[in-house]
C-alpha cells in the first residue's frame, strides 16, 4: 500500500475517534446529571444527606465512564496498530512475490516463465493499486517476445501461432479486471500475433496498430474503440466480435470472418475487405471510404448511414442489406455485384465498370509498313510512255536477283569524224539516255526481256541487229 494512502486512513481514523469521544462525553454528561435519582433511592433522606448520596452516585458514574473511554481508546489503538502491522506485512509479501515473479519472467525455462506470468495475474487482482503497472509489464513482455520478423525478399516469415508464454500473457491480459485499469490502454503495437487465441478477450481501447493478427481467433472479442490501424487481420475469425468505434484504417481484413460482428461507427477507410464474410454484420454509420469490398458477402448486413464513397463493390453480395442513407458516390461495381431488390445504384452516384471486349484474333496482328525501295518509287522517274507502263506493272520484289547487264549497242553513234549524227542515231541515243535515267532512279534490277504490253527494249533490238 502507498504511504499517502496509509496516512489518509490514519487521519480518517483519528477524526472518527475525536467525534466518537465528543459524542460519548455529551451522553455521559446527561447520564451524570439525570441518572443518579433513578439509580439510588433517596426516600427518607432530606437536605444534605440526600445531596451527598446523589453526588456519590455521580462520582461512580464518572469513574465508570472514564474507564470505559480509556478502554475504548486503548482497544482502538491496539486494533489500529495490529491492522497496520498486518497490512505492512501483507505489502512486504506482495512486494516479494512481485519481485520473484519478475525474476521468473527472465528465466530460460518455459514452466518457470509461465509461473511468473500467472503470479503477476494473481498479484494484479490482489493489489489493485499496482494493477496498471502489472498490465504494462505483461504487455511489454508480449511486445518483446513477439516482435515482427525482419523482411526477407520483400515479405515476412511468421509463425503459425505465438509462443506458449506469449499466448499465456495474452490470455491474462484478455481476462484482466477492467475496473482496475484506470483507463490505461493495453499497448500491443507492431507485434506478431499470428494465430493467437483471444476468444472473448477484453481489449477495449487497446493499441494494436501495425500488429499481425492473421488467422487469429477473436470470437466474441471486445475491441471497442481499439486502434487497429494498418493491422493484418487476414483470415481472422471475428464472429460476433464487438468493434464499435474501432479504428481500422488501411487494415487488411481479406477473407476475415465477421459474421454478426458489430462495427457500428468503425473507421474502415482504405481497408481491404476482399472476400470477407460480413453476413448480418452491423456497419451502421461506418466509414468505408475507398475500402475494397470486392467479392465480400454482405448479405443482410446493416449499412445504414455508412460512407461508401469510392469503395470497390465489384462482385460483392448485398442481397437483403440495409443501405438506407448510405453514401454510394463514386462507388465502383460491376455486373457481378448483387444489390438489394429495388435499389438503383447509378441513381445514388455509383459507377459501373465497363470491361472492354476482348480483341479478335485478326485484330491482334499488326501489318508491317511497306518501305519504299532504296532508290525511291517508280514515280520518281521522269514521266514517259515506258515509265507509265512500268508504274502499272510495278510490284516490289522479295529479293534482288543478279541479272546480267544488258550488252551495249554496237553502233550507237555514227562516224565521229563527220561531226554530225544521223536521225536514227539520235533516236537510239535518246532511248539509251532514257534507260540510264531509269537505271539511276530505280535500283530495281532490269526485268527479263519483254516489257509490258508486248513491247521490247530498244537496246535488245540493237543487240539483235548486231548479231
Amino acid at each position: 500500500m502507498k504511504r499517502s494512502s496509509r496516512w489518509r486512513r490514519r487521519l480518517a481514523g483519528f477524526l472518527l475517534l475525536v467525534l466518537g469521544l465528543l459524542a460519548l462525553a455529551g451522553v455521559s454528561a446527561l447520564v451524570i446529571r439525570f441518572a443518579p435519582p433513578w439509580l439510588v433511592s433517596t426516600k427518607g433522606l432530606t437536605g444534605t444527606a440526600r445531596l451527598q448520596e446523589l453526588n456519590r452516585v455521580r462520582v461512580a458514574l464518572v469513574v465508570i465512564i472514564l474507564g470505559a473511554l480509556a478502554g475504548g481508546v486503548a482497544l482502538y489503538l491496539l486494533r489500529s496498530s495490529t491492522r497496520e502491522r498486518r497490512e505492512e506485512s501483507h505489502e512486504r509479501e506482495l512486494i516479494e512475490r512481485f519481485t520473484r515473479a519478475i525474476d521468473q519472467l527472465g528465466h530460460p525455462a518455459l514452466d518457470v516463465r509461465l509461473g511468473g506470468i500467472y503470479s503477476l495475474e494473481r498479484l494484479a487482482r490482489e493489489w489493485p493499486e499496482n494493477h496498471p503497472p502489472i498490465v504494462e509489464i505483461l504487455a511489454a513482455y508480449v511486445r518483446e517476445h513477439a516482435q515482427l520478423p525482419a523482411r526477407t525478399n520483400g515479405h515476412r516469415e511468421s509463425r503459425l501461432r505465438p509462443p506458449t508464454d506469449v499466448q499465456a500473457s495474452l490470455t491474462v491480459l484478455g481476462r484482466r479486471v477492467l475496473a482496475y485499469d484506470n483507463d490505461a490502454p493495453v499497448g500491443l503495437m507492431h507485434t506478431a500475433l499470428t494465430g493467437a487465441t483471444l476468444t472473448g478477450a477484453h481489449l477495449e481501447r487497446s493499441l494494436l496498430s501495425g500488429s499481425n493478427l492473421e488467422g487469429a481467433d477473436l470470437f466474441k472479442a471486445h475491441l471497442n474503440a481499439a486502434d487497429l490501424e494498418g493491422a493484418n487481420l487476414r483470415g481472422a475469425g471475428l464472429l460476433l466480435a464487438s468493434l464499435n468505434d474501432t479504428v481500422l484504417w488501411g487494415a487488411n481484413l481479406e477473407g476475415a470472418r465477421l459474421y454478426g460482428a458489430s462495427l457500428e461507427g468503425a473507421a474502415l477507410k482504405g481497408a481491404n475487405l476482399r472476400n470477407a464474410g460480413l453476413t448480418g454484420a452491423n456497419l451502421k454509420d461506418a466509414g468505408l471510404h475507398g475500402a475494397v469490398l470486392s467479392g465480400a458477402d454482405l448479405t443482410g448486413a446493416n449499412l445504414e448511414g455508412a460512407g461508401l464513397e469510392g469503395a470497390n463493390l465489384e462482385g460483392a453480395n448485398l442481397q437483403g442489406a440495409n443501405l438506407r442513407g448510405a453514401v454510394l458516390l463514386n462507388a465502383l461495381f460491376d455486373e457481378a455485384t448483387s444489390w438489394p431488390n429495388g435499389l438503383d445504384p447509378g441513381a445514388q452516384g455509383a459507377v459501373r465498370r465497363a470491361w472492354p471486349p476482348e480483341p479478335a484474333a485478326w485484330e491482334g496482328e499488326v501489318e508491317e509498313p511497306v518501305h519504299p525501295p532504296a532508290g525511291g518509287w517508280p514515280s520518281d522517274a521522269p514521266a514517259g510512255p515506258e515509265t507509265y507502263a512500268a508504274r502499272e506493272a510495278y510490284s516490289p520484289p522479295q529479293s534482288q536477283p543478279d541479272w546480267p547487264p544488258a550488252p551495249a549497242p554496237a553502233s550507237a553513234w555514227p562516224d565521229e569524224a563527220s561531226g554530225e549524227a544521223s536521225d536514227e542515231a539520235l533516236d537510239d541515243a535518246s532511248d539509251e539516255e532514257s534507260d540510264e535515267v531509269h537505271a539511276n532512279s530505280d535500283p530495281e534490277p532490269a526485268p527479263p526481256p519483254g516489257w509490258p504490253n508486248g513491247q521490247s527494249r530498244p537496246d535488245d533490238e540493237a543487240s539483235d541487229h548486231d548479231h
